[in-house]
């Protein structure tokens, strides 16, 4: 983007210069014309950049502004499943943040992949993040500005990096964080993406940075038997650990306007996950 800029002053300061500084020399117009034609070329590189990423136009805007200032951009690349039974959806505690979220988590980092980050993106740890057991090389990174979109690209032709999703469902309902669905039952899952929900530029609280979460979002599709497993998982009950939440309550983050009560913290993402968007809320 800084090239572009540079490249643009150099052509209009040939036009400016020809026409200007020259008048009556023989290469007056030559000079002219190289600017001008400089500046077309630019310019339509500008408005096919502009056609190719009309749908994030305003992202590109805020990136492009912090990578003049220099500024780094934290990511966190996560997936989520929607796991709906009888109009609710299954959601589990955030170890971190004690909210309920959907089934899912942080995409890892994987050995070959911390190289390609350092070499081509110049990423950094987010060092206020837990590195170990279950988090260890969670997608959690800083990136300079002037990478973020090279960055995303990459990250959204899915080479190069962890791009299977049983990691997280199988830790958090099978065995790592609980046991809640047997292994017989549940072997393999299949399902649907569904699409992904990436925010603007925003600031966090507690990190006080540029920050952009991105989420994948699947619809788990079970089989007969998994589908009886879940619902007698449903039958039993909320517990301190999962919570099942119909659209108005996780539409209100936890307030459940039929008792006018807070029941429980719901994540600002689960929500963005079930609207497939993301919103201020």
């Amino acid at each position: 983007m800084i090239r572009r800029i540079i490249q643009t002053i150099i052509a209009i300061g040939f036009i400016i210069y020809g026409y200007f500084q020259m008048s009556g020399s023989e290469y007056q117009k030559d000079v002219v014309i190289f600017g001008v034609i400089g500046l077309a070329t630019l310019m339509e590189l500008l408005i096919e950049h502009i056609f190719i990423n009309h749908k994030r136009l305003y992202l590109l805007l805020q990136i492009y502004f912090l990578a003049l200032k220099g500024e780094k951009i934290r990511f966190s690349m996560s997936y989520l499943y929607i796991i709906k039974i009888d109009d609710e959806y299954l959601l589990v505690k955030n170890s971190n943040y004690g909210h309920y979220q959907l089934v899912g988590g942080k995409y890892k980092r994987l050995e070959g992949t911390q190289s390609l980050l350092k070499e081509k993106f110049e990423a950094i740890d987010d060092l206020k993040l837990p590195n170990k057991d279950l988090m260890k090389d969670d997608f959690a990174i800083f990136i300079p500005a002037k990478n973020a979109i090279k960055f995303l690209d990459w990250f959204n032709e899915g080479q190069n990096r962890e791009i299977n999703h049983w990691r997280e469902f199988y830790e958090e309902l099978i065995e790592g964080k609980a046991e809640l669905l047997s292994k017989e039952n549940f072997p393999y899952v299949n399902y649907n993406l569904l699409g992904r929900v990436t925010t603007p530029v925003k600031r966090t609280a507690g990190w006080n940075c540029p920050e952009i979460l991105q989420y994948d979002i699947l619809e788990l599709l079970p089989n007969v038997e998994q589908r009886k497993e879940l619902l007698a998982l449903k039958n039993q009950g909320d517990t301190e650990y999962i919570k099942w939440a119909d659209r108005e309550l996780i539409d209100c983050l936890g307030h459940d306007k039929r008792t006018k009560k807070k029941l429980y913290d719901i994540g600002q993402h689960t929500k963005w996950a079930l609207n497939m968007k993301w919103s201020k809320e």
